[in-house]
């Protein structure tokens, strides 16, 4: 049985003269949780972008499942198993919380008999804290966050791929989500996360790709990451971590 559920070989994206992604290579294991780390602008979202649909990349290849998927648009990659979160959260504000996850259920799944009842197991399975009949538009960006996580697993994909879904929340927030990310790994979802929250990431992630300037730099065990020489010149700068 195949390892990988994700492979990218080297990956580019230009945008004009700039090369945002720069030969990225990466292979994601089923049933983990890979982590993608590294400065602003270093290429990351645009990576992810790049897995998801939403940008073609010009050179390199995408596979996923064993299929390869580069260039195919969102929706597509949506029916084919792979959801996402974004940094800026979304939602329809003027519907309820129940009404925004069964607009993702009946898309994304045709197995479903009750979406009604499917959009409030997955609520409740992300322990979303409100009533469910809650317009979006009154949501705080947390409880969005929640619904965001829900609207994803509507679509019964194998594959999560999350934008900075740490970014903003408080201590007791964050120990919620890590709970809930590895429940969500546990139920036997794939997931890669894009973070800049530190505890996230290393407490979470089996293993953690460190993008700068769109090359990847290093790759490895939370451990090994943060032991690795490049990833603390590339976070601090070299005249930070020189030897005296």
């Amino acid at each position: 049985m195949q390892d990988n559920i994700l492979v990218t070989k080297d990956v580019v994206k230009r945008f004009g003269g700039l090369v945002a992604v720069k030969k990225v290579s990466v292979e994601v294991k089923k049933g983990e949780i890979f982590g993608i780390i590294g400065p602003n602008g270093a290429g990351k979202t645009t990576f992810l972008n790049c897995v998801s649909g939403i940008y073609k990349p010009e050179e390199g290849e995408i596979i996923y499942k064993g299929e390869s998927i580069k260039g195919l648009s969102s929706h597509i990659l949506c029916k084919k198993g792979i959801a996402r979160t974004f940094q800026i959260v979304r939602s329809f504000h003027k519907m309820t919380a129940l009404d925004n996850v069964r607009v993702a259920v009946i898309f994304g799944s045709d197995q479903v008999h009750d979406p009604d009842q499917r959009a409030r197991e997955l609520l409740e399975f992300v322990n979303f804290p409100l009533p469910v009949d809650t317009l979006a538009s009154n949501l705080n960006t947390v409880q969005l966050k929640y619904l965001e996580l829900a609207r994803a697993l509507a679509t019964d994909g194998e594959l999560l791929l999350l934008d900075e879904v740490a970014a903003g929340l408080t201590p007791g927030e964050l120990g919620d989500f890590i709970n809930l990310i590895k429940k969500i790994r546990d139920s036997g979802v794939t997931v890669i996360s894009i973070e800049h929250v530190m505890k996230f990431i290393m407490t979470i992630c089996d293993r953690i790709a460190v993008i700068h300037y769109g090359e990847k730099i290093a790759e490895g065990t939370p451990e090994e990451i943060v032991a690795n020489q490049l990833v603390m010149e590339a976070y601090l700068g070299k005249e930070h971590t020189a030897k005296k």
